[in-house]
């Protein structure tokens, strides 16, 4: 493996552990129970009521989330622009296997399931309480996605005539 699967492996696996470190922890206290109280008999009788339990409503993405949104599909459209034109100049794809390059369906499909994956994903850490988690994913994303478009454009095409 070269060093931009291994790079691709760890953001991976940094997103999943941000993931699960999300749902296990709710931040919450757990609700205090009402002390039962006991007959004088040898079976004891509790007394239950239906809990409600008040569950916080769900965030919703704010506007300053939109446009880390704008910015997610603003980079990936670059993102696919800038490797075709690598590409058409006789460059080779580093991190994802080269079939799915040289394909343009299969390359905007992947560009579109990324995208919408990590707004889902964004959006998801939102409705559950972890707004800063999720725009802090999506700075670090449009971060390392801008500079492979910059890498890509500085990639010299070696036209042939």
């Amino acid at each position: 493996m070269n060093w931009g699967r291994w790079t691709f492996i760890a953001f991976g696996l940094l997103l999943l552990c941000c993931l699960l470190a999300c749902t296990s922890a709710s931040g919450e206290p757990a609700p205090s129970a009402p002390v039962p109280s006991y007959s004088s008999s040898l079976h004891p009788v509790i007394a239950t009521a239906p809990a409600r339990l008040s569950l916080p409503r769900g965030e919703t993405p704010h506007l300053l989330d939109f446009g880390l949104y704008a910015s997610v599909a603003g980079y990936r459209t670059l993102d696919y622009l800038s490797t075709r034109r690598a590409l058409a100049g006789g460059a080779r794809e580093k991190v994802l296997p080269q079939w799915v390059v040289d394909n343009p369906g299969t390359f905007i499909a992947f560009e579109g399931l990324a995208t919408a994956s990590e707004v889902g994903g964004s959006v998801w850490l939102i409705h559950h309480g972890h707004r800063r988690i999720a725009r802090t994913m999506n700075l670090v994303s449009i971060g390392l996605g801008t500079q492979t478009v910059v890498n890509n454009y500085r990639e010299p095409l070696m036209l042939v005539h």
